[in-house]
């Protein structure tokens, strides 16, 4: 049935129909989830060295523009994005659980931008989150925009995203030793000493001097057609 020329003639036949639609969208959770388990083997086969969490903010972000060209009235993007927010974490727990580390005041942030699933820990300073990444580097640090967050990028650990992925406005940097992956349109962080103003560059430059790390850029109304 053509829902876009369906139309019901009681509201019990639009709850049957809606009970249909649910029962559809749960086998195809069920068949995403076994594609899962062979993503997680692959991942385990072909790597020399095991990946250390399963965050890939490129990958996701890559879906999250496929999804936004295809979403239509009424259905409102915001609400996709939620819903695959959480369809995200609960896979990718299942690869392998992800932790984070923030402070109190981006403790919210960090459950909407990682899910339900996400382990999250609440740190009460940037120092006790830089020591966390140095001491595990398997977790996701996640530190306000407005921030020293720049303090902790040290060796392998780079900015690797930037939540939300959807909004007007960055409000927080992820920071990880997860490999940089470019996703199509990344902005490069970088500065040029210890203290000199941190310079935003359009692409993906993973050679540039003083590299703080590079993220995808975050959809927002500008960007969204």
């Amino acid at each position: 049935m053509d829902d876009a020329d369906w139309s019901p003639k009681t509201l019990t036949e639009a709850r049957e129909h809606i009970d249909a639609v649910d029962a559809a969208m749960l086998d195809l959770l069920h068949r995403r989830a076994r594609i899962v388990e062979h993503v997680g083997r692959f991942k385990r086969d072909s790597a020399d060295t095991p990946p250390l969490n399963a965050f890939r903010p490129a990958r996701e972000i890559q879906m999250l523009r496929r999804m936004r060209d295809e979403t239509a009235a009424p259905l409102a993007f915001a609400t996709v994005v939620a819903v695959w927010r959480e369809i995200v974490s609960g896979f990718t727990a299942a690869q392998m659980p992800l932790r984070v580390v923030t402070l109190p005041e981006t403790a919210a942030l960090a459950r909407e931008g990682f899910g339900a699933q996400a382990r999250i820990t609440t740190c009460q300073t940037q120092d006790q989150i830089t020591a966390a990444l140095t001491r595990d580097p398997a977790i996701i640090a996640l530190l306000p925009a407005d921030s020293d967050w720049p303090d902790a990028v040290s060796g392998a650990a780079k900015v690797i995203a930037a939540l939300p992925f959807h909004g007007p406005e960055i409000r927080a940097y992820c920071i990880g030793h997860t490999a940089l992956e470019p996703s199509g349109d990344d902005i490069t962080l970088a500065r040029a000493s210890t203290g000199a103003p941190v310079t935003a560059t359009d692409g993906y430059h993973p050679d540039q001097p003083g590299l703080l790390g590079i993220h995808p850029r975050p959809l927002t109304d500008e960007n969204t057609p």
